[in-house]
């Protein structure tokens, strides 16, 4: 009797340190912030120069995952300052990819050769980021970056990206990685789209100022998982006009069985 209550000791120690170890907590996130000083900063008295935020984070990990994912986070960072320069100026200057204060030095270098071409600019130029979690599961970390940015013109400009990626192994996961089914996914937002957007089924989107690839509808670039479901985010321009703003959409989990992989859940 004595050996069965030992066998069944070793059995349910080995079993609760198993759920111990598959037992994973949310990343702990350490933050960061990014302000530029440079001698062309902005001056609201003479209503001159740039001003260059950036708030993102890292996760606080030692793991192999980590520190890719932390890689990765810090080159979203610099490439949110990076996308507003002139693709000839990061082409001779690769490092600003992974580069804060160089992308911002390049930033403020770009305002004042405009501001030397125009004569005057009326007003400052101004670039803002800020990272955020969008979830955060056992296995999958999404992550939004907004960005504002005005560089002259009638309006300021946004914009907003998600990445999603694997805590395991750090990769950045595609739409492709998280579902199986593309084609079926399309008719389901659609449908959750048109509801959110009042339009019946039958109802001509392009006739109502939706812009469509071929007069498709399309999933947009931004993809990511939350806690309500799976969200579908159209920046300004990219499906409608500026002046409808940003549109977002989340499909419950309930409404994705059989089209997105539960691996990523």
């Amino acid at each position: 009797m004595k050996y069965y209550f030992g066998f069944f000791f070793l059995i349910s120690t080995c079993f609760f340190f198993a759920c111990q170890s598959t037992r994973s907590e949310p990343p702990i996130l350490d933050r960061q912030q990014y302000t530029f000083t440079g001698a062309n900063r902005c001056d609201t008295t003479r209503n001159t120069g740039v001003n260059v935020e950036v708030s993102y984070f890292l996760l606080k990990a030692d793991t192999k995952g980590a520190q890719k994912i932390n890689d990765s986070l810090q080159t979203l960072a610099a490439g949110s300052v990076v996308s507003w320069l002139d693709s000839a100026t990061v082409a001779i200057n690769p490092d600003t990819h992974k580069d804060l204060t160089k992308a911002a030095n390049l930033f403020a270098a770009d305002y004042e050769s405009v501001r030397k071409d125009m004569g005057h600019l009326g007003g400052c130029w101004e670039l803002k980021t800020t990272a955020d979690t969008v979830h955060a599961g056992p296995k999958t970390l999404t992550v939004k970056f907004d960005t504002y940015a005005y560089t002259g013109g009638a309006h300021p400009n946004s914009n907003l990206s998600f990445y999603t990626f694997d805590l395991d192994s750090g990769r950045m996961l595609t739409l492709a990685d998280m579902v199986t089914d593309t084609t079926s996914l399309l008719g389901v937002v659609e449908k959750a789209f048109r509801k959110q957007q009042e339009l019946s089924p039958h109802t001509n989107l392009e006739e109502q100022g939706y812009f469509l690839r071929d007069g498709h509808f399309f999933l947009p670039a931004n993809v990511g998982l939350s806690m309500e479901g799976l969200v579908f985010y159209y920046n300004p321009y990219e499906i409608a006009a500026y002046a409808v703003g940003p549109i977002q959409v989340t499909v419950p989990y309930a409404q994705l069985t059989g089209i997105l992989r539960s691996d990523w859940l």
